[in-house]
């Protein structure tokens, strides 16, 4: 039995092997590096390929389920005459529009939409939320505009390594349909 059996695409699952030995790659090379940012780094990159591959999990499942997530947009926005007023914003325009509710594209829904979904529907616990969000918050790092206010250590990614296979262990059975 392979580690994805559960993923019937098998491009995707192709790419999550390849992921998962690459961070193996990343863990081997780390114990060579001995510069400390360079080692640092190399765990931010583990990091963001756990947290990757998570994500890819839980949007595979999402793909399946039947409900999507939405978002509201507003057309048809008509302003009303300056004498219609809002108490708490008296010098903010009164609108009228028409409220149409939409499926989000893939393309926009994120890690953060994932989890919440799930949540939502009693599929995630919030253990694993808290646990994905931390790891996550280590990933965005990754944005070089971010502050990096905390050193990315080896507990670092022992957690995401854990994460990560407790995602995989419990994502069949947890989040399939």
């Amino acid at each position: 039995m392979n580690m994805f059996d559960f993923i019937k695409n098998k491009n995707l699952e192709e790419i999550l092997y390849k992921s998962i030995y690459y961070i193996y790659y990343l863990d081997e090379q780390s114990k060579i590096i001995e510069n400390e940012s360079h080692k640092e780094e190399t765990r931010r990159v583990t990091i963001l390929y756990v947290i990757s591959i998570i994500e890819a999990i839980l949007f595979y499942f999402y793909k399946q389920c039947e409900v999507k997530i939405i978002k509201i947009e507003y057309t048809d926005i008509c302003t009303l005459p300056k004498n219609y007023i809002n108490n708490k914003k008296e010098k903010s325009s009164v609108v009228v529009a028409v409220q149409n509710i939409k499926e989000r594209k893939d393309e926009t829904i994120g890690l953060v939409e994932l989890i919440n979904f799930f949540k939502e529907r009693g599929k995630i616990k919030d253990d694993t939320v808290k646990q994905i969000i931390e790891i996550n918050n280590i990933r965005n790092t990754f944005h070089l505009n971010k502050v990096r206010d905390k050193v990315c250590d080896i507990k670092n990614v022992e957690s995401a390594i854990a994460l990560l296979i407790h995602t995989i262990k419990n994502a069949p059975n947890s989040l399939g349909i």
